[in-house]
């Protein structure tokens, strides 16, 4: 092999090889190991079905769960809190069983996994994937029957309505224009920008930090924009490619203009969009960051704190303008298919998860002469949710 290609080799392989670890390391995948080498105190080809068990049940009672879970005989079931339940040992906050399913077992399955121990477990020989086993399986079985029996349920990322997205906006878009001139202004107007274009396009925000400048076309009438667009010899659409138009005239707000406001402003200060991201991050002195995206715990954290600022944060996280989003589009009016090929869906399933309000529970209801207010939209927003806390049926 010539020796350019034998060094750019070598390189492109130290870069993937960066790239797993850095992944691996994100995926938690090494961090839970060691915490079950530590609990256990044995070495990773020593550790049995047992110990997988006790792990288990570590994590579910040194106080790291969020979920209340009441004993299914213990007379307070439903309760936020414990302070009247007398078995402090079966009432406690634990994880969630489907957090404890993908965010712990599969972890550690993955990092058996790696060192050769696949397959079923078999408690004679302590051979196979001790997560694997029939007791794990069946202690997982059991907190969610538990979880079940005591009104536990998965929960869905938060939805963002169009309501409270309205205010957002426009607290933002206020605050920028009271600021003068800056780095502080400009990464403002970029997040601003973020969350619009991700609320409309239903996206995860996440995804707005991959969007392709150079990629993205304006219509003539600059009515709309189109973005993902691809060239070959030609302009080509892909499956990917969707579209914006400008609403200024009819909406609140419009994620074209906000997009625009940013854009404008970035190359103000020599920020080129003919390469690159059309989402930077950017340092504090308002400069793009090359070697640095956006990381999905800045994202989680940056929202929070927007949110925070205008009395609007409750629990909402980057995933929920994508189900926001398409609780929105669905309403205004978009096809099924169309919501679904826009947010990447492949399963109707996922839809019905984020759409489920009163209408689809109740079809053809007269809500008016049910003593609901008949600029309340029955669905899940948040006018409803307020209202609906007097609704309980047998308080």
């Amino acid at each position: 092999m010539p020796y350019h290609f034998a060094t750019l080799l070598q390189k492109r392989k130290s870069y993937f090889l960066e790239y797993v670890v850095k992944k691996r390391e994100a995926s938690r995948v090494d961090i839970y190991m060691e915490e079950l080498k530590r609990v256990s105190g044995k070495q990773i080809y020593d550790i049995d079905d047992q110990d997988v068990l006790s792990f288990l049940i570590y994590k579910d009672i040194n106080d790291s769960g969020r979920t209340v879970v009441h004993h299914v005989a213990c007379p307070f079931i439903g309760s936020p809190v414990f302070d009247q339940c007398t078995d402090k040992v079966r009432c406690a906050l634990r994880h969630q069983s489907e957090s404890m399913r993908t965010g712990v077992v599969a972890k550690l399955r993955k990092a058996f996994e790696d060192v050769g121990r696949k397959g079923p477990y078999l408690p004679l020989t302590h051979e196979g994937d001790p997560t694997r086993s029939v007791l794990v399986r069946e202690y997982m079985t059991f907190i969610r029957q538990e979880q079940g029996k005591t009104g536990v349920h998965s929960r869905s990322a938060k939805h963002i309505d169009k309501y409270k997205m309205d205010r957002f906006i426009k607290n933002l878009t206020g605050k920028a224009r009271r600021m003068k001139k800056g780095s502080r202004r400009l990464r403002l107007k970029l997040r601003t920008a973020m969350y619009g274009y991700c609320y409309s396009a239903i996206k995860r925000l996440a995804g707005a930090g991959h969007v392709i400048a150079p990629n993205t076309i304006r219509m003539k009438d600059n009515k709309g924009m189109v973005f993902n667009c691809t060239w070959d010899k030609t302009l080509t659409l892909g499956k990917h490619t969707f579209g914006l138009v400008c609403v200024i005239l009819s909406e609140p707000w419009c994620p074209h203009c906000l997009i625009d406001e940013w854009v404008i402003e970035a190359k103000g200060v020599g920020i080129s969009f003919e390469t690159g991201l059309l989402f930077p991050k950017l340092t504090k002195q308002g400069t793009v960051n090359l070697v640095k995206r956006w990381t999905s715990k800045e994202l989680r954290e940056t929202l929070k704190r927007d949110l925070s600022e205008f009395g609007l944060y409750n629990g909402e996280t980057p995933h929920s303008f994508r189900h926001g989003g398409t609780v929105q589009s669905l309403k205004k009016g978009k096809s099924l298919e169309k919501t679904m090929c826009q947010a990447y869906m492949k399963s109707s399933q996922t839809v019905s998860v984020y759409t489920k309000g009163l209408r689809s529970i109740f079809p053809g209801f007269s809500w008016d002469k049910y003593g609901l207010q008949s600029e309340i939209d029955p669905n899940d927003e948040v006018a409803l949710s307020l209202e609906m806390r007097s609704w309980k049926a047998f308080v």
